[in-house]
């Protein structure tokens, strides 16, 4: 080869220079870089996350704390409520029981009613007595058959009118329909209306009753109830007016008394005594004794007299409802 071929071989080859050496990359580089920008986003996703976590933590705490609140304001509410609720009496719930036990075991409210009126009072003073007027044996004699029937426990005794109406001589007459009336509207279940009796003669004496009269819807057990009396009556000693001392009266076209006794059954058309026509259960008017005879007075109507006839009284209303009269 000649010099000049040699040149222009030479002159075809060309030179490089040298690059700088660069660092392999390996064929997984790329997918390196984006999974850091991955990791990057994920570990703000994760920081998010744990921040609404504790938000809501942070919330569901509140709610709880608020809950407790509520809870303990109720408990201090009803904590004092509940101690007044254990600290009263047990309400006593209602037992069943036997029909018999049930009778002597009654409550209070279902004690039968025994009404007692005290004859006259007011302005109405009755018969005189020697020193007292028959308004004030009535009334000494119905509070004392009252005690009785109290103490007794089996009796709820009601009395027609007042110690006003009874002792004060200014107050108007309690008509004897409308005592009547007063003790229906009390539910009685026996009325005995105390009176005392009167003659002209000092020697009349002895006890007497009147039982509502044949005809009326009470007449059987008002006469039951007059027996009751007279027996009590009789064992005493004290002398039966009449036939056996039950009577009926009635009141004539001219106001004039009609006096029949207990054998009579006849059914009259006239009006008796008024505390015995408007009376709405069995019903007797009791003379107690005469005060204008002393024997009947000493016996039946001073203060040791009142309260043996109320003793009278009390033990026939116990033999009328079939008990067994108080021995204390």
């Amino acid at each position: 080869m000649s010099r000049q071929e040699s040149m222009s071989q030479a002159s075809k080859i060309q030179y490089r220079r040298p690059q700088p050496a660069q660092a392999r990359r390996s064929p997984n580089m790329a997918g390196a870089v984006r999974a850091g920008r991955d990791t990057r986003h994920s570990r703000d996703w994760y920081a998010l996350r744990r921040r609404r976590r504790r938000a809501r933590r942070l919330v569901r705490l509140g709610i709880l704390a608020a809950l407790a609140c509520v809870v303990a304001a109720v408990v201090l509410f009803l904590v004092p409520c509940v101690e007044r609720i254990f600290a009263a009496e047990p309400e006593q719930l209602p037992v069943d029981e036997p029909a018999a036990a049930k009778a002597v075991t009654a409550p209070a409210e279902q004690l039968p009613v025994v009404a007692i009126d005290p004859g006259h009072g007011g302005v109405d003073r009755g018969s005189e007595g020697p020193g007292f007027g028959e308004y004030e044996m009535t009334w000494r004699t119905a509070n004392e058959l009252a005690d009785l029937l109290e103490a007794d426990g089996r009796f709820s005794p009601y009395l027609t009118i007042t110690e006003e109406e009874s002792q004060n001589p200014d107050c108007a007459r309690i008509k004897p329909s409308e005592r009547a009336q007063r003790a229906a509207a009390q539910g009685a279940q026996l009325l005995l209306s105390i009176h005392g009796n009167s003659d002209s003669s000092a020697g009349t004496s002895g006890y007497e009753c009147y039982a509502i009269p044949p005809g009326d819807a009470n007449h059987e057990e008002s006469l039951r109830f007059a027996r009751c009396l007279t027996e009590g009556f009789g064992n005493l000693g004290q002398r039966l007016r009449g036939l056996d001392g039950v009577r009926y009266l009635y009141y004539g076209d001219d106001n004039e008394k009609l006096l029949y006794e207990s054998d009579d059954t006849t059914v009259h058309d006239d009006p008796t005594f008024g505390v015995l026509e408007y009376a709405q259960c069995p019903a007797v008017l009791s003379e107690q004794c005469f005060l204008t005879n002393s024997a009947d007075v000493d016996l039946l109507a001073d203060e040791d007299g009142c309260q043996r006839a109320a003793r009278l009284y009390y033990e026939a209303i116990c033999s009328w409802f079939d008990l067994e009269p108080d021995q204390s």
